[in-house]
């Protein structure tokens, strides 16, 4: 062997070398067969994934390696005979007890002179691919709470405006229930999310459709502001002559296709309304109000609740056989009091995009305004924090560099020592008690403002239907 023979031969040896550590070392799970379909390496990546040893399958055929599968229907054996990688594939290669684990992957030949002398395999499974992105969203959530930097945009559908990069906060609650809906995102099974008003409902069916669904549509209703004989065409469609003024329309749940209907405040639907939505889930298609035709669903459905399960299904507000069809996840989304960690981090994130909506140049927050924010009850969640953010912003100077507690909203409650419910006796059943203090508490909003219906809506962080609704139910009239 001439001496410029051995260069080339350590060379090889050394390229080989560091080809095995990579393979040995990735997060991805790499499987190679020969040309007889003998598995000749079998990574540590793969071993995990599959929970399998590379010591019982190196030199084993594949598809007796994989005891569920045989030559017919081996893809490696397919690859190799067509010489075509099966790409993004989806599927189960291996059980632990009888559950499959499922793999992402890609199957590629190795081609050389024309001919076929192996064949490869990359993999991921949904739980590295799930860690790698929430991973990637903490990261780009930090850097917009941190210090506002500029972070590529993440695709959205048209009509949304939000991602998981957008839902600000680092206390334990927000980061497992990011994970959670992240989770849930993935799938196609319906979703209802619980939350006070102003928690973030729509910021969070957003991000979980913008999270692998961006290209398809994104349909939102509120169901507390269509009137109730309007909304069964407005989710169904019509046809002309339906009813009077009715005309030809097509109802959302066609509209939102393949995509994701979200339906916000469903709390506030008719008992007789959430039968025939009931009918429709279980059908799965819909018939326009007039018409004699079905069209069918394929969209995903999330809704949104303002009130707990609890509530609605003891006060017989929601059928129980429609909570089952819209919830096969649940997320529920803390209000602000319980999550005192997110504050700061959410009043930062509003002073900045107020400090470009106005103008301003705040960088910080005084002490006083600090204390007084974290010590807050914050009825009306994030929603009333941005609203005193705001107010504060536009009073501020234009030569100020520090956001205080001057100018803050007078008629926002204060936290005091002295509650209504102290009134109250507490040997009553707790739904009984509940009741008595929402009752009182919407009465001293009421005298407080004089009875004006949208002031006292304003000061509970609730809509001013919503407070109708409320009044109407707990026996509230103007005397």
């Amino acid at each position: 062997m001439t001496q410029e023979e051995q260069a080339r031969m350590q060379a090889l040896e050394e390229k080989l070398a560091c080809l095995e550590s990579i393979i040995e070392h990735v997060s991805e799970g790499v499987i190679l067969t020969d040309q007889d379909c003998r598995i000749v390496e079998f990574n540590p990546a793969k071993e995990r994934m599959e929970h399998m040893r590379a010591s019982d399958v190196l030199g084993m055929v594949s598809w007796e390696a994989y005891t569920h599968s045989n030559r017919e229907i081996s893809e490696h054996q397919q690859v190799s005979d067509t010489g075509k990688p099966i790409l993004n594939a989806y599927r189960p290669h291996a059980y632990v007890g009888d559950i499959p684990v499922y793999i992402y992957y890609s199957t590629y030949p190795v081609i050389r002179n024309g001919k076929v002398i192996g064949v490869y395999t990359i993999s991921r499974n949904e739980e590295i691919l799930r860690e790698l992105l929430y991973e990637t969203i903490e990261e780009k959530r930090g850097a917009r709470t941190a210090e506002d930097l500029p972070v590529a945009e993440i695709r959205k559908a048209d009509g949304t405006s939000y991602t998981f990069s957008d839902f600000v906060g680092k206390s334990p609650k927000t980061r497992e229930l990011l994970r959670e809906a992240q989770t849930v995102a993935a799938t196609d099974g319906s979703i209802l999310i619980i939350g006070e008003t102003g928690t973030g409902k729509e910021v969070l069916a957003q991000s979980i459709h913008n999270f692998g669904r961006e290209n398809r549509k994104f349909v939102a209703v509120n169901c507390a502001a269509i009137p109730e004989n309007l909304l069964e065409s407005t989710l169904f469609g019509s046809v002309r002559g339906a009813f009077t003024g009715a005309m030809d329309r097509q109802g959302l749940f066609s509209a939102a296709g393949d995509g994701t209907l979200f339906l916000d405040e469903i709390n506030s639907m008719s008992v007789a309304m959430q039968a025939k939505l009931l009918r429709a889930l279980q059908e799965k298609c819909v018939r326009p109000v007039g018409s004699l035709k079905e069209e069918p669903i394929r969209c995903r459905l999330i809704c949104a609740s303002n009130e707990t399960v609890e509530t609605l299904l003891q006060e017989n507000r929601m059928r129980r056989d429609l909570f089952y069809r819209i919830s096969d996840f649940v997320l529920t989304i803390p209000p602000l009091r319980e999550r005192h960690e997110d504050i700061l981090d959410l009043s930062e994130m509003f002073i900045r995009r107020y400090n470009r909506e106005f103008r301003k140049n705040i960088s910080g927050i005084s002490p006083a305004l600090r204390s007084r924010l974290l010590n807050g009850d914050w009825n009306g969640n994030t929603r009333e924090l941005e609203h005193v953010i705001r107010n504060l912003m536009l009073r501020i100077s234009e030569l100020d560099t520090e956001l205080t507690e001057d100018g803050y909203p007078a008629y926002l409650p204060c936290k005091t020592k002295d509650a209504p419910f102290t009134s109250m006796q507490i040997s009553v059943p707790l739904p009984e008690a509940l009741r008595r203090f929402q009752r009182e508490l919407i009465l001293r909003a009421l005298e407080q403002h004089q009875w004006n219906l949208s002031q006292t809506a304003l000061s509970l962080g609730i809509q001013r239907q919503n407070l109708t609704q409320r009044m109407l139910r707990l026996g509230i009239t103007a005397e």
